[in-house]
């Protein structure tokens, strides 16, 4: 895949998560297909397609909607770096290998800023964010099989299984 498809894929994203898909708001989570995008560039793309499309993604959320400028821009690069060590060990035909990863990076995700803004004193408390970060980790996993067997298919020709 060619950088100028990653980068349209970014803004196609942003563009999307940050008007259309607010309507999929469960228990006041939102499905977030940066982290879903970031896991699938990863395993089945280029590690430079991946980093490509995570900082680009991490730095438009920060400037557009962040509190802070970096958080995401980390994050996500953290995401496609351990996402690239794990894909190493683990069988990418499988369908638990996305449920794990885009779960994994989804708790990660969400452990990192909380982290990140606990030391800028802008904690929120974390007995409200449980039940959000469930939602979100059921709704990304389950949206990110869905999107990785399609790229599956397309990448190697034969159905996820």
């Amino acid at each position: 895949m060619k950088t100028r498809y990653v980068v349209l894929l970014v803004f196609i994203n942003f563009i999307l998560s940050s008007t259309l898909f607010q309507i999929f708001r469960i228990n006041g989570a939102l499905p977030n297909f940066s982290i879903i995008i970031t896991v699938v560039l990863a395993s089945l793309s280029s590690k430079r397609n991946a980093f490509t499309f995570a900082l680009l993604s991490g730095a438009i959320q920060d400037v557009f909607l962040g509190r802070m400028l970096g958080i995401n821009f980390l994050i996500y690069g953290l995401i496609v770096y351990i996402s690239i060590i794990l894909i190493e060990v683990m069988f990418k035909g499988n369908f638990l290998t996305p449920i794990f990863l885009i779960g994994l990076s989804t708790i990660f995700y969400h452990f990192i800023f909380y982290i990140i803004m606990f030391f800028v004193q802008s904690t929120i408390p974390l007995n409200l964010m449980y039940v959000k970060i469930i939602s979100e980790v059921v709704m990304n996993s389950v949206l990110g099989t869905l999107i990785y067997s399609r790229v599956f298919g397309r990448v190697h020709g034969y159905k996820l299984g």
